[in-house]
């Protein structure tokens, strides 16, 4: 019953000849393994039957997945089915040796990506593989990169941009594919290589027979705690990587300098009861619910909103959340701030401006990290998490969203971003950390604090920093623009050959002259601290 529709395969006899002989595993293993999750969602369910279902707004979708239970109750048994086999599915793979499968949603990737590793010989055995970016570069898949840098020969990877769909038809354009070579063997120096992004078919045959950059196992695990590894457009891409990583890293705790935290606030589907999704505009009394899409950068309200939600309601429901956090979580961000603040009910978060990002965002977008100061008395939902500050006050907080809204660090992070900011991507980010007598430093609050008050909702956060509030004309909004990203790139020690590679190199396509025009001219003005 267990085993029931699953079809497994007992490698060891199956294979006896494999298995069996002095050197146990397979000499090579080729292949291109599923990438599937083993979760059904609804939304996708119904959406599969019915395009354009979820281009829906959030509040037309909920209705009509409802209308659609009930005339459909053929699919709803379907849904049902399916849900079921996909349970089992999970079972299988969480009891399974797959370390890490438990992180996020279980994927048969990940299985596979172990079953690669153990099937082979561990005196020489090989493996050649397709797997998506997320195998290189999820937590979910953290373990198995750690084991395979710390015990294997040397792992070759060329990354492949799935740009008008030239590599897997069948695949979004905007996918990072791994095309990867990994030798059993015993780790000596440099032995991780990557190659591309290669986004067409010409410029993989140009040049996926080139070197490589190569490293070391332990200069991959200081980027990041979790072996993540970048994708690196060019050879030149390594030294302006090398550079940008001198940074001290986002979350670092000195107990001294300023200190913030990522956290969410609302769930989007466990806090809907919480929430009003069927109302158009936002009712009297009522706070709206933002989400990814309600702010972009320098863009504190697009006017798009998840939900609406009553102050009389949320209110006492996240204080009650900060409470249990702080106290029987001690990696909770709440767990480092003081009792007398956490039972505070007027420090909760949403009663000031306050530093979000979209959790949602790919490398291949336009911007990838999108951060920006929201106004006060919102609610956040999950797709946008929030910071808090243990440690710091407005200009450490507009010194920080400066560093994030910049080019130099948004390049850096589109080195590791494949469909989602998480936390393991945004925690490590290098931030530079000058003392606040460095005018670099001040300059940097100055431009970012004025541009992220563009009306009076944001006065008394402006007051705390020291700058005007109101909107600015896009002129010279852009030239602000301009000199913060020269300032930022000034900060991380970047020469001006290295700011030009990152414009170069930042988005496939874009139109980066004029920008990088007046960015140069800030950064040759900037030169003396």
């Amino acid at each position: 019953d267990v085993l029931k529709g699953l079809s497994p395969l007992h490698f060891p006899i199956a294979f006896p000849e494999v298995f069996l002989r002095r050197r146990p595993g397979f000499d090579v293993i080729l292949g291109n393994p599923p990438w599937q999750e083993a979760t059904i969602e609804d939304p996708a369910f119904w959406a599969r039957h019915f395009p354009g279902l979820r281009s829906l707004p959030q509040r037309e979708m909920e209705h009509e997945r409802a209308r659609l239970r009930r005339a459909r109750p053929d699919l709803a048994r379907a849904l049902e089915a399916e849900i079921e086999e996909t349970g089992r599915l999970r079972v299988a793979l969480g009891s399974g040796f797959y370390p890490g499968m438990g992180t996020g949603d279980p994927d048969f990737y990940k299985a596979f990506c172990w079953r690669f590793w153990n099937l082979t010989a561990a005196d020489g055995g090989r493996i050649g593989v397709v797997l998506p970016r997320s195998a290189l570069s999820a937590k979910g898949s953290e373990t198995f990169r750690k084991t395979v840098f710390a015990e294997a020969a040397s792992v070759d990877l060329t990354l492949l941009l799935n740009n008008r769909q030239w590599v897997f038809p069948e695949v979004h354009p905007q996918y990072t594919i791994g095309l990867c070579a990994i030798a059993h063997g015993r780790a000596q120096g440099e032995t991780i290589a990557l190659r591309g992004p290669f986004a067409t078919l010409a410029a993989f045959d140009a040049e996926h027979d080139a070197p490589g950059a190569w490293f070391a196992p332990a200069d991959v695990l200081f980027w990041n705690d979790t072996a993540s590894l970048p994708l690196l457009p060019t050879e030149q891409s390594v030294e302006v990587f090398t550079q940008l990583r001198k940074a001290p890293r986002l979350d670092l705790n000195d107990g001294a300098s300023w200190r913030a935290r990522p956290d969410t606030e609302l769930h989007a589907t466990a806090q809907k009861p919480l929430m009003d999704l069927k109302s158009e505009t936002c009712p009297k009394g009522f706070w709206p619910v933002f989400k990814g899409e309600s702010f972009d950068i320098w863009t504190p309200d697009t006017g798009e909103y998840y939900a609406f939600a009553t102050p009389e309601k949320v209110l006492p429901w996240l204080y009650g959340k900060r409470l249990r956090s702080g106290k029987s979580r001690s990696d909770s961000a709440h767990a480092e701030f003081s009792a007398p603040y956490r039972q505070d009910k007027r420090t909760l978060a949403c009663w000031r401006a306050r530093i979000a990002f979209r959790d949602v965002s790919r490398a291949t977008d336009s911007r990838t990290v999108r951060v920006c100061l929201l106004p006060p008395r919102v609610f956040i939902a999950n797709q946008a998490p929030y910071l808090l500050w243990p440690r710091g006050d407005q200009l450490d907080q507009a010194f920080l969203l400066g560093a994030l809204s910049s080019i130099p660090l948004d390049w850096y992070a589109r080195r590791f971003v494949e469909t989602h900011v998480n936390y393991f991507v945004f925690n490590p980010l290098p931030v530079p950390r000058p003392p606040r007598d460095d005018g670099r430093w001040r300059r940097v609050v100055a431009l970012a604090g004025r541009l992220a008050c563009p009306d009076q909702r944001f006065a008394d956060w402006a007051e705390a920093v020291g700058v005007a509030c109101g909107p600015l004309p896009e002129d010279e909004k852009q030239d602000m623009v301009a000199e913060l990203d020269a300032i930022v790139a000034r900060l991380y020690g970047l020469s001006e050959k290295q700011l030009v590679h990152i414009f170069e190199t930042f988005h496939e396509g874009w139109d980066y002259g004029t920008r990088l025009k007046a960015v140069l001219g800030h950064f040759r003005r900037s030169a003396a601290p």
